[in-house]
């Protein structure tokens, strides 16, 4: 089933609220804050796949977005994040991941986001990863991505072509710069003495 280019997976029930200002909240509220003006507001399939950037609640006032929070009362998991962000040059950051379980995949999620200099996936449960083709692709401004020191990926079933493809800026915590041909998802883990990542070991 097919709903708006939302791929095959039951329909959540979670919403998304845009406001003034840039905040982006994923909430299982379906009212927005009264005391704020709205820019967006509507439905976000977060246990769905989604096939395209336009699909997105938010995705005509995405020249305000600056910022997305992951509310603690969600009511369906955050199985995806396909395509989310595509594009969107003006993110600068998301927080609250750890109110986000068994997130499966991030294909095309921050791809473009010329903006995004740190991405600060602390909190984040990394253990039910396997789809990030192309996830940072494109992210021609970020530098640092923060995640806690445990951070590791699942064993085996993980896929991701040009995971960080252009991403030219990038740099681990122990000095791995970014390689055209080290652009896949094995360099999604944490940098340190015997093992080659883009990502650096929150030290909080």
């Amino acid at each position: 089933m097919k709903i708006g280019g939302v791929g095959p997976f039951l329909i959540g029930r979670n919403r998304a609220h845009l406001y003034a200002g840039g905040a982006l909240e994923i909430t299982g509220s379906a009212t927005p804050d009264a005391t704020r003006e709205v820019l967006a507001t509507g439905r976000v399939c977060t246990n769905a796949h989604y096939q395209l950037g336009s699909a997105m609640p938010w995705y005509d006032e995405r020249a305000s977005l600056r910022t997305c929070e992951f509310k603690a009362d969600l009511t369906v998991a955050v199985v995806s994040m396909d395509y989310w962000f595509y594009s969107n040059t003006t993110l600068t950051g998301v927080s609250g991941w750890e109110n986000v379980r068994g997130l499966r995949s991030l294909r095309f999620c921050f791809d473009g986001c010329t903006g995004l200099a740190l991405l600060d996936l602390c909190g984040l449960d990394p253990s039910s990863l396997k789809d990030l083709f192309y996830a940072f692709g494109g992210c021609t401004g970020l530098v640092t991505i923060l995640a806690d020191s445990t951070w590791a990926l699942p064993s085996s079933g993980v896929s991701g072509m040009n995971t960080f493809y252009n991403c030219t800026k990038l740099v681990g915590g122990n000095g791995t710069a970014y390689s055209s041909s080290a652009a896949g998802y094995a360099r999604m883990v944490i940098d340190r003495a015997g093992q080659a990542g883009y990502l650096t070991a929150n030290s909080n």
